[in-house]
C-alpha cells in the first residue's frame, strides 16, 4: 500500500483525527440529500481516510512486532525506520 496517493492533509491526521473525519463522512452519507457526485465525492475520501488509517496501523503493528521480537541474540536493539516500517539494518523481523 502507498500513500503516494493520499493528500497532504489527510497524512498529517493521526489515526483518531482520521477516524473522527471518517466517522463524519458516514453521516453525511447516511443523512442522504446529496447529489450523486457530491456522494461520490465523500466516499472517495472515506477510502482515502480508512487506507491512511490502515497503512498507519500496519507501520504499529511492524514496529510492536520488531520490539517484541526475540532474535535470539544478545538483546541488542536495533533502530526502527518509521517511513519504511522496517528495522534500520534491514533485515526482515
Amino acid at each position: 500500500m502507498s500513500s503516494t496517493n493520499i493528500p497532504q492533509d489527510i497524512l498529517a491526521m493521526s489515526v483518531d483525527q482520521a477516524i473522527a473525519e471518517l466517522e463524519v463522512q458516514v453521516a453525511k452519507m447516511e443523512t442522504g440529500g446529496q447529489t450523486l457526485e457530491e456522494l461520490t465525492a465523500i466516499f472517495e475520501r472515506g477510502v482515502l481516510l480508512s487506507r491512511h488509517c490502515r497503512e498507519q496501523l500496519a507501520k504499529l503493528e511492524r514496529k510492536i512486532q520488531l520490539l517484541t521480537a526475540d532474535d535470539g541474540g544478545e538483546g541488542a536493539w536495533t533502530d526502527f525506520d518509521a517511513s519504511s516500517g522496517r528495522r534500520q539494518d534491514n533485515v526482515p523481523f
